[in-house]
């Protein structure tokens, strides 16, 4: 089950309004405190275009010495990466982030896997649009669906094959 819970750590809500200024977002942020130090996770995504290898390393040379200085004597490992091409959700939130671009998700109250364009994030709910019901091979041109009924949400790429048959 999906939380909301993204845009209420307090990592988010002070490191989000740099990253800003920098033309991204944050999709994941997780800190894991080790008897050795502390392991920070940061995911972006531009706000426009692709995200690349070189904004990864404008996060990490802007956030680091931030997160050293909090710290203090403590070890700090801080890496900084992509969501990926199949990136399996972990937050409602990032319906929001990821509009446009195609997602799979398990739909309990149809007992199957859709996929579909995410065309509105809403509050209590996700429009798609271009949407493929797996289980059923059947295909419609808008859904939506109810945040309490996803069990599981990814981003789907489409490779070549077309694989979801739209």
């Amino acid at each position: 089950m999906l939380e909301r819970t993204l845009q209420e750590n307090p990592l988010y809500i002070e490191y989000e309004p740099l990253l800003a200024q920098l033309g991204l977002t944050i999709v994941e942020i997780a800190q894991a405190n080790r008897r050795e130090g502390v392991n920070v996770v940061i995911i972006i995504l531009a706000r426009e275009g692709e995200t690349t290898v070189d904004q990864c390393a404008d996060v990490y040379r802007l956030v680091f010495p931030r997160m050293q200085l909090a710290l203090g004597e403590r070890d700090l490992s801080l890496e900084v990466s992509t969501p990926g091409l199949e990136r399996s959700f972990k937050d409602l939130y990032e319906f929001t982030l990821f509009a446009g671009r195609r997602v799979r998700v398990y739909d309990s109250g149809r007992s199957a896997w859709v996929s579909g364009i995410i065309e509105a994030a809403q509050e209590e709910s996700v429009v798609l649009s271009e949407v493929f019901v797996e289980e059923k091979n059947k295909k419609t041109e808008r859904m939506n669906i109810v945040y309490s009924a996803i069990q599981k949400a990814k981003l789907d790429y489409r490779w070549e094959d077309e694989r979801h048959g739209n």
